[in-house]
């Protein structure tokens, strides 16, 4: 994903404490000037169920990145996410 040109559309990293790949895309977003609504799974069964019926799976981080035409991309893999 390229995330220069995310700066307009809304993105969502699901996150869990103590994951270090998550602060590695967060430090990213950051470096970039991004702004991320983190939604930590541990802290919300919504944010786990949003999650499972998306990926399958409750592993993070994973980015969602809804576009300004109400579509969402499901991005996994931190090394994935920070291209």
């Amino acid at each position: 994903m390229d995330m220069k040109r995310a700066q307009n559309e809304t993105l969502i990293l699901y996150t869990r404490d103590w994951c270090g790949y998550c602060e590695l895309v967060k430090r990213a977003a950051q470096e970039l000037g991004l702004t991320l609504e983190e939604r930590n799974i541990w802290e919300s069964p919504d944010w786990s169920s949003e999650l499972v019926n998306a990926q399958g799976r409750l592993t993070v981080p994973v980015l969602r990145h809804d576009t300004a035409d109400q579509i969402s991309e499901w991005i996994s893999e931190s090394s994935v996410i920070i291209q």
